[in-house]
């Protein structure tokens, strides 16, 4: 076996290098090595490679990657984290630190986002072929009959769980999905999965294709929000009634957080979850007070949702296999790269790196 393996590092800048030659990990005292099989490139990746620092401690340069499925390659003498060498896992981004004064939200560190090249052997992302697994890491087994590319959806199934574990979504109910990213492709399929009658799902004309996909992983209808008001069409849709829950994952847009005021009910639930890089809103509050809306923010995951996550994969039960988009290796990172960043002469649903 050899003793160096490659990884994409983000500078931070808007700019990037393959590097290929970074020594093997070894397990550090409590730890383990990871072998990364495939690795989903989020669309916040993007916001990272220009230095928007989402998460307290970011840093750059550093190897990025939080979507991680690999095989267990190492563990020190003393680990404890509940895999034997050989396991394939689902790796969760946060190494969790005990909830203090001073770190009211309990972080430790976070997988692809606060360990840099300067920590250890710099190999802390799901862009790399290895890394390192911390003491406290959190790993959930994963099947081995299916893909690992598809199972990287573990991720942004885990946050999606949390968010309707916290605004859930009832049978029978009405949900529009503001965002055909894969999050809210995830978001729309999970909100089927778990019994709402209709699944709206909202775009643009860029959008063609994942507004196909958006229907085949379970929504009942689609709008082009260029060319169709949806506040109308969800209207007639509904017979009047609107939502009952409208979710923002769109990105780069804030027009679609006072959209989903609109597009809900009396009594009805917004779930915001679309980074908007701290760009201000503008929304009138007095529809919130009118409407008496319950109003949720959606962060991340927590451990018990990611358990869930991986159970649902593990099931066979979510359609992995429309939302895998494209996999590309890590020679071919510009190709994702450009896919990524909506650069490419084409689109896709999801785009993901696979090692090896």
């Amino acid at each position: 076996m050899s003793s160096t393996c490659r990884g994409v590092v983000f500078n931070g800048d808007g700019t990037y290098v393959r590097r290929d030659v970074f020594p093997v990990p070894e397990p550090p005292p409590g730890g383990g090595v990871l072998k990364v099989e495939a690795v989903g490139m989020c669309g916040s990746d993007v916001a990272q490679l220009h230095g928007h620092k989402h998460v307290p401690g970011e840093k750059a340069p550093l190897v990025p990657g939080h979507e991680i499925v690999g095989r267990v390659h190492a563990l020190a003498d003393d680990a404890d984290l509940g895999v034997a060498v050989g396991d394939r896992v689902a790796v969760d981004l946060v190494v969790r630190a005990p909830v203090t004064e001073n770190n009211p939200f309990g972080l430790g560190e976070v997988y692809g986002y606060t360990l840099g090249l300067e920590d250890d052997h710099g190999l802390w992302g799901g862009y790399g072929e290895y890394m390192g697994l911390l003491p406290g890491s959190h790993l959930v087994k994963l099947t081995d009959n299916i893909e690992a590319a598809e199972l990287t959806v573990f991720e942004p199934l885990a946050n999606v769980c949390n968010w309707f574990g916290r605004m859930p979504v009832v049978e029978g109910e009405t949900v529009v999905v503001q965002g055909p990213g894969h999050m809210g492709l995830v978001c729309a399929a999970e909100a089927k999965r778990r019994g709402a009658e209709t699944v709206i799902v909202t775009g643009t004309d860029a959008d063609g294709l994942r507004l196909e996909v958006a229907r085949e992983v379970g929504a009942d209808v689609t709008i082009d929000v260029s060319a169709t008001d949806p506040v109308a069409l969800v209207a007639e849709i509904t017979g009047g009634a609107m939502a009952d829950l409208a979710v923002d994952l769109a990105a780069d847009t804030t027009a679609t957080v006072p959209l989903c005021v609109e597009l809900v009910c009396s009594g009805g639930k917004v779930l915001l979850a679309g980074l908007k890089n701290l760009a201000p809103v503008e929304l009138i509050t007095d529809q919130i007070v009118y409407k008496g809306l319950t109003i949720q923010g959606g962060s991340g995951s927590t451990p018990s949702s990611m358990r869930e996550a991986v159970a649902i994969l593990n099931s066979g039960e979510f359609p992995t296999g429309p939302l895998l988009g494209e996999v590309f290796g890590i020679d071919q990172i510009d190709e994702a790269m450009a896919l990524l960043q909506r650069t490419a002469d084409h689109d896709a649903v999801r785009v993901g790196l696979r090692h090896g």
